[in-house]
């Protein structure tokens, strides 16, 4: 069996953080979805395709009722500040998501100098420090890029770009999936060799 003092330091709680970190990342990603909603319905009943709905009755009556207004046709006004009221709380609800992000994101930097790799040898240590200064960077690639979306989809008003949005945070392109296992075999191999 492996010495503990031999033991990757970071491996361990590294996997209980990254479980943080999705769990908030599916948290933003339903505040953002309801801010891409809430903005693009805005955006939708202030252009010139609002006036084609007017005579709808049925459409505004469904609108209305989306957003917990009466049934009974609501003005053009209530409709949009109910959603721009919307769009707004959920922009606050997203950017604290993107804040416990950003603090989970500095608990696994602070792994770096966490006592048990002092315990290590100084080429093993090194190399642990290594793989981690890797994983954090695609964190933090993945922080910043969130830490733009949630300050931009408030106000986007292009389809395109939010759906690039949507599908960018749920992605999560800078987190290299394959790369992330990869080191991690490569440190439990490095374990099961110590043991020979």
């Amino acid at each position: 069996m492996v010495a503990a003092r031999d033991a990757c330091w970071w491996l361990i709680p590294w996997k209980k953080l990254n479980q943080e970190w999705q769990a908030g990342c599916s948290r933003g990603q339903q505040q953002l979805a309801k801010v891409a909603d809430s903005v693009q319905k805005t955006t939708y009943i202030t252009s010139e395709h609002w006036g084609s709905l007017a005579d709808c009755m049925q459409l505004q009556d469904r609108a209305s009722a989306r957003v917990r207004i009466v049934r009974r046709a609501a003005s053009f006004k209530d409709v949009f500040n109910v959603l721009w009221d919307l769009a707004h709380r959920c922009s606050k609800r997203l950017q604290k998501e993107v804040d416990d992000l950003a603090d989970i994101y500095a608990r696994m930097r602070r792994l770096l100098t966490d006592d048990q790799a002092c315990a290590l040898d100084e080429k093993r240590r090194k190399r642990y420090e290594l793989i981690l200064l890797e994983v954090l960077a695609m964190y933090e690639h993945e922080l910043v890029a969130k830490s733009l979306i949630a300050g931009d989809i408030f106000e986007c008003s292009k389809h395109e770009t939010v759906t690039v949005y949507l599908s960018s945070w749920q992605m999560q392109p800078h987190m290299d999936r394959q790369r992330l296992e990869e080191l991690e075999t490569l440190i439990q191999n490095d374990r099961h060799y110590q043991t020979r």
